[in-house]
């Protein structure tokens, strides 16, 4: 909505503070004179402290053209930071959301004053909304929430605002394709199996004209997947290799960023199976391939510029019968063997095989997510992510977009000795060393399957790809965790010089 302040009107408006400063911010000082001079003199501003997240509802006078006023509270202006603002912006909107108020105004004037553009302030707030208003209840049948409020987050300007159309087709892609990685995620084992990640990937391809394959479990056997079909043999449920290629017209010939999501649909350790406590957290053991496609959502949804092939092998992890067993020797796809010490690495026995059957389109770039190691939880807790690789300059951009976006990733070392951990007496190496770096160990087992020629970074997602607590703009639950940086690290790519 572009105009002067009079000109606006909608069921609340919200504007941002600092705590501990005497004066609002220079676009509430702005406005506060001439649409609510009220508040000058009584006691409002007063009593609001403006907290980290703090919420102040305010009512206007029935003759105001927006009937209420929301302050959000920054917190201290020395603590300020971008994902403080959107875990404060998804509160305000909730807040609406809790009120049934249907049309919210966000003027750019809220932002004078914030220490950052306007531009990134409107998208992070804009995309912090959508997000924060996530609700997954599909499979609900009681005591379900129906409030589509906010139905409108209008951002209010006193001129134009050149961004606009660009930014707002951004976040929308990007919420889209979060809002899928999330539902995916969420969605039990029993309705989300490696043929359903196989439906919904042939329907993002479909909507966007991208190329579109699958592979059965025979097909991959003729293929030498050994290390896919080792981990499939095991279920009663179809296994599913995903391939999927973005190709925009003219760049068929492009050297690709290829993209490679673990999609263990049910994890039961296998053989070597899991404690029963928790086990059903095991559900979201296909994270890296659900955000993979809601990568290749967003990606279809924007046209990005770019060739992009996206691999996801898909199965079930079960202590059938026929299931691997500890002590099996397995040839790979790119011809190596592995001696499996337990049937609940699965994960890297499932990305060898994809990561090896990359190379036949001889990538520019190459990224794998994986919930890999509970070992990364340990290290790192359920807020950042591991990455490795062979590429430094690589690992440096994604962390340089990750950062700002609300996604962060700690490099750990892969130093030539921690292969000796895997060394084998009956095959060429083995699936797992002992319990000592074993998130550095897992990504040494890939390293193998990744010439050095190739720019390649392994992210280990096992604890940030879900939320046990509310975090704003991400809601306690699937989390959607690398859509953003990957869709921005494809669109920034060199394909050509790299970074």
């Amino acid at each position: 909505m572009e105009g002067a302040f009079p000109q606006w009107s909608g069921d609340v408006i919200i504007f941002y503070a600092f705590q501990d400063e005497e004066a609002p911010l220079s676009g509430f000082a702005r406005w506060m004179p001439s649409q609510a001079p009220w508040l000058q003199d009584g006691p409002v501003l007063k009593d609001f402290r403006a907290k980290k997240a703090e919420l102040h509802l305010v009512y206007a006078p029935a003759d105001a053209a927006v009937s209420r006023l929301l302050l959000v509270g920054l917190g201290k202006r020395k603590d300020w930071s971008l994902e403080n603002f959107r875990h404060a912006t998804a509160m305000a909107v909730r807040r609406c959301r809790d009120l049934a108020l249907e049309r919210a105004l966000l003027p750019t004037a809220a932002m004078e004053g914030l220490p950052e553009r306007e531009e990134t302030l409107v998208r992070e707030a804009l995309t912090a909304a959508a997000l924060g208003l996530y609700r997954y209840d599909a499979l609900k049948t009681r005591d379900v929430e129906t409030s589509d409020c906010p139905k409108e987050l209008t951002v209010c300007s006193e001129g134009p605002l050149p961004y606009w159309p660009r930014i707002t087709d951004e976040v929308k892609a990007v919420c889209e394709g979060i809002v899928l990685a999330r539902d995916l995620a969420t969605a039990p084992a029993n309705v989300l199996t490696p043929s359903f990640m196989a439906q919904t990937a042939a329907g993002v391809a479909s909507r966007h004209g991208m190329r579109f394959d699958v592979l059965d479990l025979d097909r991959a056997k003729e293929l030498g997947m050994g290390g896919f079909v080792a981990v499939a043999q095991g279920s009663q449920e179809p296994a599913r290799f995903i391939i999927m290629e973005h190709c925009p017209e003219g760049l068929k010939d492009q050297a690709p960023f290829v993209l490679v999501g673990k999609g263990i649909t049910f994890d039961t350790g296998g053989i070597s199976i899991k404690p029963a406590a928790k086990m059903e957290e095991m559900k979201h053991d296909m994270a890296g391939a659900a955000t993979v496609l809601g990568t290749m959502e967003a990606i279809g949804r924007l046209s990005v510029p770019r060739r992009v092939i996206a691999l996801m092998p898909c199965t079930e992890n079960m202590p059938d019968g026929r299931a691997y067993k500890p002590g099996d020797v397995v040839k790979t796809h790119s011809g190596l063997t592995v001696e499996v010490i337990s049937t609940d690495a699965e994960g890297r026995m499932i990305l060898c095989d994809a990561l090896s059957y990359a190379m036949q389109f001889q990538p520019a770039a190459m990224v794998d997510l994986a919930t890999l190691t509970g070992a990364c939880v340990i290290a790192l807790g359920d807020r950042v992510a591991g990455l490795l690789g062979n590429h430094e300059d690589l690992m440096q951009v994604m962390q340089k977009i990750g950062a700002p976006l609300g996604e962060l990733f700690w490099p750990l070392p892969l130093y030539d000795f921690y292969f000796e951990d895997l060394k084998s007496d009956v095959a060429d190496f083995k699936n797992v060393g002992d319990r000592k770096a074993g998130t550095i160990i897992g990504a040494m087992f890939l390293k193998q399957f990744v010439p050095d020629t190739v720019p390649w970074a392994h992210v280990d997602i096992a604890g940030t790809v879900w939320a046990d607590k509310d975090l704003g703009w991400i809601p306690k639950g699937a989390t959607g965790f690398g859509v953003r940086t990957l869709v921005s690290l494809v669109q920034s790519w060199n394909v050509t010089k790299g970074a």
